[in-house]
């Protein structure tokens, strides 16, 4: 079973893209279906409690045995990320990965809300601006991102110091 990609944009040779959450009941069929499509990373945003709950406590050594890289960058349901500067590394290091030809894809619960926000800052670092970068994962998603007013207002309040050199 393959979850559904949601493909935002090409970025030198990869490709970023969102998705809701694996399903916990074909967690280790939907990982290497994630693989076989050409995915190589996964970055999770479910915070630890989260993961459990969900039956998702594996997907990091699934991954890994799908020889994917695992990314965990956990953010609050509806919240907004720790800071600023662990942001500005994730997003770049995300941004660097797939110019290099990474396939990489993000994933909170449902796809929306941390996913979009997290998918944004890695446009920032592609030149686009914040509402630019917003409607770009909206029409990928096919639903408004991010998922809160304060996610959104987060973005627009540190997007200066996120693609700061």
């Amino acid at each position: 079973m393959r979850p559904q990609i949601y493909k935002v944009e090409r970025i030198g040779g990869g490709v970023l893209a969102v998705m809701a959450k694996p399903a916990s009941e074909w967690l280790d069929a939907e990982l290497a279906a994630l693989a076989a499509a050409g995915i190589r990373t996964v970055m999770s945003l479910l915070e630890t409690r989260e993961a459990y709950e969900l039956g998702l406590a594996r997907e990091a050594d699934i991954c890994e045995g799908c020889g994917v890289e695992f990314i965990h960058y956990p953010i609050p349901d509806r919240g907004v990320p720790p800071g600023v500067p662990s942001f500005r590394a994730i997003t770049k290091r995300a941004q660097e990965r797939i110019a290099s030809g990474d396939d990489l894809v993000i994933h909170c619960r449902a796809g929306i809300g941390r996913s979009g926000l997290v998918a944004a800052g890695v446009l920032l670092h592609c030149g686009y601006g914040v509402q630019d970068a917003f409607a770009l994962v909206s029409k990928a998603r096919r639903v408004a991102v991010p998922d809160t007013a304060e996610q959104e207002a987060w973005l627009h309040e540190h997007s200066r110091s996120i693609v700061a050199r």
